[in-house]
């Protein structure tokens, strides 16, 4: 089946009008990685959740309890330039990467609550959920994912999240030889809600019941996004 195509643009996102108030749609927790044709697996990426919202080539970042993150993480200000349209909103992940490039909690916290810090801020995209002022989460996510692809051209600092779709136990193990806890599972067919996700997109460990631990180390953003492995 061909690609479905995004609806022209008229004019620049002046005409476009961007949600004033968000909310997110919230992952259910399930017990155990499983393989499903019917999904997308990709990482639980180890940040925080946020919005980015672009318009007229303005950025706004909205995460979890703050209005517009970009002023503690000004190294993202040239994420509008990466977009093939305007009026978009993305939906994705915050990180903070330390000086070997990978995710750090602690540098994250830091820059949020004091509005600077050590490390480089980055972004991870997941979904496409406006462009051109236009809501997209009455398409599958699926499309929605293929449209993002299209969308934003990936950079050192922001990208589009790596995954599989289906296999999930590979995902899984891959992730969890890396140290990383958790993983993303997003229904294909499903649009997006606002709210409980319900089986639309869930939360998974990366390790079956009884198996080992995780190990205790942080892998780089550029190698999670080396992912899938063979």
């Amino acid at each position: 089946m061909a690609a479905e195509q995004l609806p022209l643009s008229i004019g620049r996102a002046s005409r476009s009008q961007l949600p004033v108030r968000l909310r997110p749609m919230q992952p259910t927790s399930v017990g155990a990685p499983f393989d499903d044709e019917g999904y997308w697996f990709e990482p639980w990426w180890p940040g925080v959740r946020a919005f980015a919202l672009v318009e007229g080539g303005d950025l706004q970042l909205r995460a979890e309890g703050l209005n517009d993150a970009l002023a503690a993480l000004p190294e993202l200000a040239g994420l509008p330039a990466q977009l093939e349209r305007d009026g978009v909103m993305l939906d994705g992940t915050l990180l903070v990467l330390d000086d070997d490039g990978r995710p750090d909690a602690d540098l994250l916290r830091q820059r949020l609550a004091i509005g600077r810090g050590a490390g480089t801020a980055a972004y991870v995209a997941s979904d496409l959920l406006h462009v051109d002022g236009r809501p997209l989460g009455r398409h599958a996510f699926r499309r929605r994912r293929e449209h993002l692809e299209r969308v934003l051209r990936a950079s050192e600092r922001v990208v589009v999240g790596s995954g599989h779709a289906a296999e999930g136990l590979l995902m899984a193990e891959a992730l969890r030889r890396l140290g990383l806890a958790e993983l993303s599972a997003r229904e294909l067919s499903a649009r997006h809600r606002s709210g409980p996700a319900g089986s639309a997109w869930l939360r998974a460990p990366t390790a079956l019941p009884g198996a080992e631990p995780v190990a205790d180390r942080r892998p780089s953003l550029a190698l999670i996004m080396r992912l899938p492995l063979e």
